[in-house]
């Protein structure tokens, strides 16, 4: 499975060209954001008739015994999740079919990259991490980078119940600066998306305070995660992280952003200020008891 569309897409009654004319409105409509690094916080990324048969379906996942174990995003706890990579249904189908659209990819890659060309938008395909996961109140995820084959990074928005402007501001993404102080430009509000990409201060976690319902999703280069598995895989992951660092370096060479534009001092200092201190992009705090995302 290399997370590009199924043979035989069943679409049923949904319309595709309609969702994706609404995903490059809103996509077009929407300015990048840069504090404290650039992303997009994108409302209404969805038409209404799709967020809410969407929502439905991953209620029916949430309440259902089909959850998978998530281990990953912090050693205290375990999350669940219900993966979609191969789950053949109408509507992820039609999810599927959007965001591995061309156009789709080109212009939300235009948002982060210097001059991305169709060739680098057609190369990516979605990550196996395609699926709806579910967090209970109380719980958070380490802070990290994520992995250099991560092109563009999506977490979207689903809560089940009406939430208080307190609430939307402590339960989505949390993005960190270079000093590791918490930003929360993105908001847990109903049929809302935070996109961006991974680099050397792409610092980001949650911290929960009600149960948090998400869909996560990646666009991914499936070559350079061939080449990261194989770094990974030689045990060389440990201090002081090179094959991580080298890896980003090499990712941003090849495909320069507008945060760090063409500059080599720039590239240079970003590497040398960057703060992983822990396998797979991971940085850990001194006190490992405490939450590594701050309310």
């Amino acid at each position: 499975m290399d997370g590009t569309a199924l043979p035989k897409p069943d679409f049923g009654s949904y319309d595709v060209a309609a969702l994706r004319t609404h995903i490059l409105q809103r996509a077009t409509e929407t300015d990048a954001g840069t504090d404290p690094f650039r992303h997009l916080y994108i409302e209404e990324i969805f038409p209404d008739w799709f967020y809410e048969e969407l929502l439905a379906l991953m209620l029916q996942k949430k309440h259902s015994d089909d959850l998978q174990d998530r281990r990953q995003d912090s050693k205290a706890f375990v999350t669940k999740r219900f993966n979609l990579v191969e789950f053949d249904h109408p509507l992820i189908n039609c999810l599927r079919a959007v965001f591995n659209d061309t156009e789709v990819k080109l212009l939300l890659l235009q948002k982060f990259y210097l001059d991305p060309d169709e060739e680098f938008a057609a190369s990516l395909a979605i990550h196996k991490e395609f699926e709806f996961f579910f967090t209970k109140a109380g719980r958070f995820q380490n802070i990290h980078v994520d992995i250099p084959p991560k092109c563009l990074s999506f977490v979207f928005y689903f809560p089940e119940h009406e939430v208080s402007p307190e609430e939307a501001e402590h339960n989505a993404t949390v993005l960190y600066d270079k000093n590791l102080t918490p930003h929360y430009p993105a908001k847990y509000r109903r049929n809302t998306c935070c996109i961006f990409v991974a680099h050397f201060h792409s610092y980001h976690g949650f911290a929960s305070t009600i149960d948090r319902d998400v869909l996560v999703m990646f666009l991914i280069s499936y070559p350079e995660l061939a080449e990261w598995l194989r770094l990974k895989g030689s045990g060389k992951e440990m201090p002081p992280y090179k094959e991580m660092l080298d890896a980003i370096e090499n990712k941003l060479r090849r495909y320069p952003l507008i945060e760090y534009g063409t500059s080599e001092e720039m590239l240079i200092t970003a590497r040398a200020t960057c703060r992983i201190n822990a396998p797979s992009g991971r940085v850990m705090r001194e006190d490992e008891t405490a939450p590594d995302v701050m309310m």
